[in-house]
C-alpha cells in the first residue's frame, strides 16, 4: 500500500526520531523529549547503542521540585505495559543481548515496534510519566548507567500545564488511478510537535472509517516523503480518506478533513475483427474504441498467450495495422491494448490468430556434392540464406536422364545440410540426385543442379576358367579358350604368359583389355618349341581384377632338334623302384630330355640323354611323361604326346 523502504532507511528514521526532543521550539534538539502535563510531564528518550544499560537509567529533575528518579531497564513485566508476556520476553531478549552483525537486522525491525508501540518503549524503560510536580518550569536530564559509569543521554526543559494536542496532517490530497488511490499530505510543522508516523483511514461513500495497513505508516526523510498507495480500491470504486498523526508517545491526532476519490477504470481496448494473411504480412482490422480517453492502441503479438509483446503503437482512431515482420508459416496470436492520455494501458483484447505466408520461392540449393562409399552415397550442400526456410527435400533418379522418374527420399523436409542414401553393397547403378528448398509456407524452390555417382566397387569379379591352349588353325600361334561366370559390370580380360624357366613376372599380352564378350585369344607371338604357361584375369568397370585363372601349359612344335622319338613306353618297376622309359630314335641322331607332368606343369627329370632309355626313381603308377629332342645347337623340339604309366 506504500512505497518500499529499506531497513536501513527505517532504522535511520527511528534514530532521528528518538534522538530529537522538542521543547518550546523545534530547533531545541536533544536526546530527550518532554511533553508537559498539568502535574508533571511525559518523558521519552532513545536507547544508546540499541542495548539496555546494565544499571538502567537515572532521571534528574531540577526546578520547583528537585528529585532523582531511577528507571530500571528493562522494566518488570506488568499488564500495565500494554503488551503480552510473549512480546515482553522477546523485547527483553533482543535488547539485553550484545549488538552483533548477525542480530543487527532483527534489532532494526524491533526498533520500528518501539517507535510504533509505546508498550515496547515502556518495557525498555525509555518512556516514563512524571507526576505530582509543583507547577512551574523544570529541566530534566537522563543518564545511562553501566557499572559505575554514567553517560548523559539528553536533556529537555518543560513547564507543567495543559498537554498540547497532537497536530493533524495538513493539505491531504488524493489521486485516483487505475490501480487504486494515492494519498499525499504535508507533515505538521507546529511548535512542540513530536509526530513520527501516521494512520490512514478509508470509508466507502457512507459508513464508518477503517484503518488501513501498514499502521502506523512511516514517512521517510526524502523530499515529499512517501506516497501512501491504496491498491485495494478497485477501478470505478469511490473511497473517502482521513489521515491522523501519531507522536512519539503513541498519541493520535484528530483526523484530517475527509477527502473523496474514485479509482479510474481502465481504458476500453478495441477488438480485432479480422486478421488477413498476405505475402509475409498479416493485416489486422478493428473497430476503434468509443472510450474518449483512448489516445493510442498497442499491437501485441506472440506465439503463445504468455509471450505476447508489443510490436507497434498506433495513434487512435486508427482502425488497422499491417504486420510486415512475420515469418511465413508461423501461427501468431494478436491482441490490442488501449492507452489513455495518462499513459495507462488497458488489459489486452481477445486473442486472434493469424498465420503469415511466404509466397516467394526460396533460391535453389547450391553446392550439392556427392561422396561415394561402399554401401552409401553421402550428399552435402550449402545452406540457403532465407530465414523462414522449413527444410530441404532430396530426390533420386536412375538411368541416363538426370531427372527421370525421380523418387522423394526424405518424405518431410529435413533441416540438415546433408543426407546419406544407403544402398545394398555391390549395386552398381548410377544414381542422380537433386535437392529442393521448401519455406515455411510449403513453397518449394526449383531443384538444385544434379550430381551423379555410384557406389565404390572394391569387389573383384570371379576368375575365368582357362579351358585349353591349342595351336591356331590356319594361322601361326596358340589360341586360348575360356569360360566366365556372369558379372554385371564385367569390362574385359587381360591375358598373361610366362616362358618355362623364366623368373620375370608374367607378361600381359594385351595392353588394352579384351572385350567383355571375348572368350578366345590367339597368341601370335609364341615362339616355336618354347613352353609357355598361360593365364588370364577378368576386369570390372571399376578396374578391379580377378584372381588369375589356373595356368595351362602349351608350346608350338619345334622346327629344329631332330626327329621326335617314337615307340615311347613306360614300365612300372617292382619294389617301388620307379618307372623305366624306352623309346626309339628318330631318323636323325639327337639327344633327349624327359619331363614328368606335375599337375599341368612339365617338370624336367633328366639331363641330356644320348641313349633311348631312362629310369625315373620318383615315378609311380599314373605318372605322366613326355620327351623332347634336342639339336646339337641346344634347340628343343616340340614335345611328344603325353604318356601315362599304367600298372
Amino acid at each position: 500500500m506504500h512505497a518500499n523502504r529499506s531497513v536501513l532507511s527505517l532504522t535511520l528514521l527511528i534514530t532521528l526520531s528518538l534522538s530529537v526532543a522538542q521543547s518550546s521550539t523545534p530547533s531545541d534538539k536533544t536526546g530527550l523529549a518532554a511533553l508537559p502535563t498539568p502535574d508533571g510531564a511525559l518523558l521519552r528518550w532513545f536507547l544508546p547503542g540499541d542495548v539496555v544499560p546494565s544499571g538502567g537509567f537515572l532521571v534528574q529533575i531540577a526546578g520547583g521540585s528537585s528529585l532523582t528518579v531511577p528507571v530500571a531497564s528493562p522494566q518488570p513485566f506488568t499488564p500495565a505495559l500494554g503488551i503480552s508476556r510473549e512480546e515482553y520476553d522477546a523485547v527483553k531478549a533482543v535488547y539485553t543481548a550484545p549488538l552483533t552483525d548477525d542480530n543487527r537486522l532483527q534489532r532494526a525491525i524491533f526498533n520500528l515496534n518501539v517507535v510504533a508501540r509505546t508498550g515496547y518503549a515502556k518495557a525498555l524503560g525509555i518512556q516514563i510519566t512524571l507526576k505530582d510536580l509543583k507547577p512551574g518550569a523544570y529541566a530534566a536530564t537522563v543518564y545511562a548507567v553501566n557499572g559505575g559509569n554514567q553517560t548523559r543521554v539528553g536533556s529537555a526543559a518543560f513547564t507543567t500545564g495543559p498537554t498540547p494536542a497532537v497536530p493533524a496532517p495538513a493539505a491531504l490530497k488524493a489521486t485516483g488511478g487505475t490501480t487504486g488511490a494515492q494519498l499525499t499530505w504535508t507533515p505538521p510543522n507546529t511548535p512542540g510537535n513530536l509526530v513520527v508516523a501516521y494512520n490512514v483511514y478509508r470509508a466507502g461513500t457512507s459508513g464508518p472509517f477503517t484503518r488501513l495497513d501498514p499502521a502506523p505508516f512511516f514517512r521517510t526523510e526524502a523530499k515529499g516523503g512517501d506516497v501512501f498507495k491504496d491498491t485495494a480500491l478497485k477501478a470505478g470504486q469511490t473511497g473517502r480518506y482521513q489521515v491522523t498523526s501519531v507522536d512519539l508517545f503513541g498519541r493520535e491526532s484528530a483526523p484530517s478533513p475527509a477527502i473523496t476519490v474514485t479509482a479510474q477504470t481502465m481504458p476500453v481496448s478495441p477488438e480485432i475483427t479480422r486478421a488477413s494473411p498476405g505475402n509475409r504480412t498479416v493485416t489486422l482490422d478493428w473497430i476503434p474504441s468509443t472510450d474518449a480517453r483512448v489516445t493510442a492502441v498497442q499491437v501485441l503479438r506472440g506465439t503463445t498467450p504468455e509471450n505476447l509483446a508489443r510490436i507497434a503503437t498506433v495513434t487512435s482512431p486508427a482502425r488497422s495495422y499491417v504486420d510486415s515482420t512475420v515469418q511465413g508459416g508461423v501461427a501468431y496470436l494478436y491482441a490490442l491494448a488501449a492507452v489513455d492520455s495518462q499513459g495507462v494501458v488497458s488489459g489486452r483484447s481477445t486473442l486472434t490468430g493469424g498465420t503469415g505466408q511466404n509466397l516467394t520461392p526460396p533460391a535453389a540449393p547450391s553446392g550439392l556434392k556427392v561422396t561415394p562409399g561402399e554401401s552409401a552415397l553421402a550428399l552435402a550442400w550449402t545452406a540457403n540464406p532465407e530465414r523462414d526456410l522449413r527444410g530441404y527435400l532430396v530426390y533420386r533418379s536412375e538411368g541416363t536422364q538426370a531427372a527421370a522418374s525421380e523418387l522423394l527420399l526424405t518424405g518431410l523436409p529435413i533441416t540438415a545440410l546433408s543426407y546419406t542414401d544407403s544402398i545394398p553393397k555391390g549395386v552398381q547403378t548410377r544414381y542422380h540426385y537433386r535437392v529442393v528448398a521448401v519455406n515455411t509456407t510449403q513453397v518449394a524452390s526449383v531443384p538444385s543442379a544434379a550430381v551423379t555417382a555410384a557406389l565404390l566397387d572394391t569387389t573383384p569379379p570371379p576368375a575365368p576358367v582357362l579351358a585349353a591352349v591349342l595351336p591356331s588353325t590356319g594361322t601361326a600361334g596358340l589360341t586360348l579358350t575360356w569360360t566366365q561366370a556372369e558379372v554385371p559390370d564385367l569390362a574385359g580380360f587381360e591375358v598373361t604368359r610366362v616362358a618355362e624357366g623364366a623368373t620375370l613376372p608374367p607378361t600381359v599380352l594385351n595392353p588394352a583389355p579384351l572385350n567383355a564378350a571375348a572368350r578366345t585369344y590367339t597368341d601370335a607371338s609364341a615362339a616355336p618349341g618354347v613352353i609357355y604357361a598361360y593365364s588370364l584375369r577378368s576386369l570390372d568397370r571399376t578396374g578391379n581384377r580377378s584372381q588369375p585363372a589356373a595356368p595351362v601349359v602349351a608350346a608350338l612344335p619345334g622346327q629344329v632338334g631332330g626327329t621326335l622319338p617314337t615307340a615311347l613306353t613306360a614300365t612300372l618297376l617292382p619294389e617301388h623302384a620307379g618307372v623305366r622309359l624306352r623309346w626309339a630314335a628318330g631318323s636323325s641322331a639327337a639327344q633327349y630330355v624327359v619331363y614328368r607332368l606335375a599337375g599341368t606343369q612339365p617338370l624336367q627329370v633328366s639331363d641330356l640323354l644320348s641313349e633311348q632309355t631312362f629310369t625315373d626313381p620318383q615315378g609311380q603308377a599314373d605318372s605322366q611323361y613326355l620327351l623332347r629332342a634336342v639339336s646339337g645347337s641346344g634347340e628343343l623340339s616340340a614335345p611328344t604326346p603325353v604318356l601315362r604309366v599304367t600298372p
